[in-house]
């Protein structure tokens, strides 16, 4: 009885102890001892440890059967189940925190979050401007920062529009932006699309522009996959161009515009 009692004791004190640390924790850690220190990168489970306590992830444990790259002498790999206990219950904060992203994964998945992470940023292309952002909020800057046009738009579904010297942002019907950009030269307005995305991937839109007018008769139309980018080295120079004949232009100079219909169809 009275045994029982003192293991119930030492029971709650221990529970009392754990629940103060987790109120009052504090903890930095390198994170590099959480990397394999064969190939240098994150361990994850099944993690694998030598006779003497050397770790390394199962790819590098594939290639060194028998043999630890540590001690240079024979050994047998067991699971390192503590560690690999360490590993998963590790939480960090993403990247993109900064950006609103509140997701907290075990550091081996970080690098995968990262990738498709909703938060991650675009940037502003406009010369001397550093805004960078997550998509709506870079919406909100084009258009109370630079007084861009930024239209919503429905997809599947021909919409004519003016475009004018500069930019223009065209809004889907999902928040999905779209860049419309034009600029002059000898022959008339060049005009760009590029959609705005955090991640570079293949295409996901396809653009079709047309022009048309009786006077001068006149009509032009050219399909193509738009061009994704986050705009991080500014407006990619790669986009198809579209040109308007200088002749079909309203007003001079960068009063200048243009009446183009636009089709956009996701893939």
């Amino acid at each position: 009885m009275g045994t029982q009692k003192e293991e119930e004791g030492q029971y709650g004190v221990v529970k009392r102890r754990k629940v103060a640390a987790a109120a009052a924790a504090d903890v930095t850690m390198d994170l590099d001892v959480l990397d394999c220190p064969v190939c240098f990168h994150p361990l994850c489970p099944p993690v694998f440890q030598c006779t003497v306590g050397h770790t390394i992830c199962s790819s590098c444990h594939d290639k060194l059967p028998d043999k630890c790259y540590f001690c240079s002498l024979p050994t047998v790999y067991n699971r390192c189940l503590m560690v690999e206990h360490v590993i998963e219950s590790i939480k960090v904060a993403c990247s993109n925190a900064n950006h609103g992203c509140i997701a907290r994964t075990t550091y081996y998945q970080k690098e995968e979050h990262a990738q498709g992470c909703p938060h991650a940023p675009c940037f502003c292309p406009e010369a001397g401007c550093s805004f960078s952002g997550p998509t709506m909020m870079l919406l909100d800057h084009f258009s109370s920062k630079h007084k861009w046009h930024s239209p919503k738009v429905a997809y599947n579904k021909a919409f004519r529009i003016r475009i004018q010297v500069g930019s223009t942002v065209l809004v889907g019907e999902d928040g999905c932006l779209f860049l419309v950009n034009m600029i002059l030269d000898p022959l008339g307005g060049v005009i760009s699309v590029s959609c705005i995305q955090p991640h570079i991937t293949g295409s996901k839109f396809k653009c079709r522009l047309t022009l048309s007018c009786t006077e001068p008769i006149f009509s032009k139309a050219m399909e193509f996959l738009t061009r994704s980018t986050n705009l991080y080295d500014g407006l990619p120079e790669d986009c198809i161009p579209f040109l308007v004949p200088k002749v079909l232009l309203r007003g001079d100079g960068t009063s200048a515009t243009a009446m183009v219909g636009v089709l956009l169809t996701p893939q």
